[in-house]
């Protein structure tokens, strides 16, 4: 079984907030200076220090847009750097072994009994708070060697907690409970839960631009008929998927492919051709 690591959902969204504060924030607070610094130093002859003074809250807040900035800009190194357009984890649930595609590109592996698992809460910038599931992976000696990060959701502890529930039923019980095919239950109204309902189809491709808006979308559910809302899932959907594009496809060296190999008559073979696929409004389209 594979999944996304926990950056996947994030890109996009710091390169367009990058450029908002540069272009829009940054401008109106330097204009706002300027008009305050003609009208108390230059027309009313005051002196500057007492401008400075005066105007200390907004020479505060400056500061603080310029942090903001500060921080846009490391997401964008991290998030939305050139490299490529989702990094993999693949669970192998024959040989008990987990494969993270690294962001460097080179391949990283343990054993799942091996891998110490965390739910982790941290702090993304302005892009909020996120919970995700961290693996740990340390040496003969319990030093940390490695980590990595995966089921990622903003704001809901819960969320990723069912993922990881997911995750490791499969790992330690096998994918009875978990298997789904649309074309054995038919339509339904809403994504079936604790069921592998949904995939995306990235593996040999990137994602469609329609697939960038409904990523974004995810964002947006609870206001997802206003008008802000689906401006805003066409702009970061376009600006997601340009990143996306210009990225490199992932792939999973001829050793783990090796390893990883897929029985011919395994019956829970899941992909995106077996689950639903939504529109940008969360709903079941096919």
């Amino acid at each position: 079984m594979e999944c996304v690591n926990n950056s996947f959902f994030l890109k996009g969204n710091s390169y367009f907030n990058l450029l908002g504060v540069l272009f829009i924030a940054v401008p109106v607070i330097l204009i706002v200076w300027l008009i305050f610094f003609y009208i108390t130093v230059i027309r009313d002859a005051e002196s500057l220090l007492g401008f400075i003074v005066v105007f200390s809250p907004m020479h505060i807040l400056f500061s603080f847009i310029f942090y903001v900035f500060y921080k846009g800009y490391q997401n964008f190194k991290k998030y939305e750097k050139l490299g490529y357009n989702y990094y993999p984890i693949r669970f192998n649930r024959k040989n008990q072994k987990v494969y993270v595609y690294d962001v460097s590109g080179q391949i990283f592996s343990e054993n799942w009994e091996k891998i110490d698992f965390i739910l982790n809460h941290r702090l993304g910038g302005y892009e909020g708070t996120f919970w995700e599931i961290k693996g740990v992976i340390k040496d003969n000696n319990g030093l940390i060697t490695y980590t990595f990060a995966f089921a990622l959701s903003k704001h809901k502890k819960q969320e990723t907690l069912e993922i990881w529930q997911f995750i490791k039923e499969y790992m330690n019980n096998g994918p009875e409970k978990l298997y789904f095919n649309k074309h054995t239950v038919g339509t339904s109204p809403r994504l079936v839960p604790e069921k592998l309902s949904y995939c995306l189809n990235i593996e040999a491709q990137p994602e469609s631009l329609e697939t960038s808006q409904e990523i974004v979308a995810l964002d947006y559910q609870s206001e997802i008929r206003s008008f802000y809302s689906r401006a805003m899932i066409k702009i970061l959907g376009a600006t997601r998927n340009k990143f996306i594009r210009a990225d490199k496809q992932p792939k999973w060296s001829q050793q783990v492919e090796n390893e990883c190999q897929v029985d011919a008559k395994d019956p829970y073979v899941v992909d995106a051709s077996t689950t639903y696929q939504l529109d940008t409004f969360g709903k079941i389209i096919k």
